[in-house]
């Protein structure tokens, strides 16, 4: 691994069979981190089948760096690598729908500068949804929320905004302790970010949700809320008495993705 630069921003995005809004989201955020005049890099993480890669490939020359993997990651797979793969000292990801403006993204990363740890939230004053989830989505999404805080103790209103902005050492410390790959890989990352002493503030952000969402709800579901109640007991002093058989089963049927 390379010895991360001390004053560059490297963005990562996880991307699945992206190839009709890579290029979009490309085109917005590439201006926002050539206009902090500083080295940057764009790290997109592939894990699909179609030609994300090659419109990747196609901004080489702008500083997108695309890796492709043979395996189905996960988004938090596709962003755990994207951390190790990182070059810089700031560590930001996006989802690969452009569903965050360049604008917000430019403010997560000013903001960066004062916390170990920005997060995007569509539920903090100032924030606004340009164009909402049905309304089942953002139910289940509060409802969600407050079993996070509830269960773990977490006082962020929205763990689940796929932006956040992390300073480089924070984030490869998180992913060490980080077994959860699936959809609720951003709560275990805040978690333990927040275990760890790091200091985080959520930024207010204007949100529109993307129609063509690749997140089959109904199903990632249950396995958010049974992945939830797992890294609360996982961080328990009972986790050294639980068999170890029922861990290595608790990580491969719903942790990862």
């Amino acid at each position: 691994m390379e010895a991360p630069h001390r004053d560059g921003i490297s963005l990562v995005i996880p991307a699945y069979n992206e190839e009709d809004r890579l290029s979009k989201s490309l085109e917005a955020y590439l201006p926002v981190l050539k206009s902090f005049h500083r080295p940057y890099e764009i790290i997109v993480v592939i894990d699909g089948m179609d030609n994300t890669y090659g419109v990747a490939q196609g901004y080489a020359s702008q500083g997108v760096r695309p890796f492709r993997y043979d395996m189905k990651l996960g988004k938090g797979g596709a962003i755990r690598e994207g951390i190790l793969l990182a070059r810089h000292v700031t560590i930001a990801w996006v989802d690969a729908d452009g569903s965050l403006s360049a604008h917000d993204l430019q403010t997560m990363l000013e903001v960066s500068s004062g916390f170990d740890c920005v997060v995007a939230s569509r539920w903090v004053a100032g924030s606004v949804w340009l164009e909402k989830e049905p309304l089942f989505n953002r139910a289940v999404g509060r409802v969600f929320n407050f079993m996070v805080r509830g269960t773990l103790g977490l006082p962020i209103a929205d763990t689940q905004c796929g932006a956040k902005v992390f300073k480089a050492s924070i984030a490869r410390h998180v992913i060490s302790s980080t077994v959860v790959t699936n959809r609720t890989f951003d709560v275990a990352v805040l978690y333990h970010a927040r275990k760890s002493g790091a200091s985080m503030v959520e930024v207010p952000v204007s949100w529109r949700h993307d129609a063509d969402t690749r997140m089959p709800i109904f199903r990632v579901i249950p396995i958010m809320f049974i992945t939830l109640i797992g890294i609360r007991l996982m961080n328990l002093p009972i986790r050294k008495y639980l068999p170890t058989r029922f861990v290595d089963y608790f990580v491969r049927r719903y942790a990862r993705d």
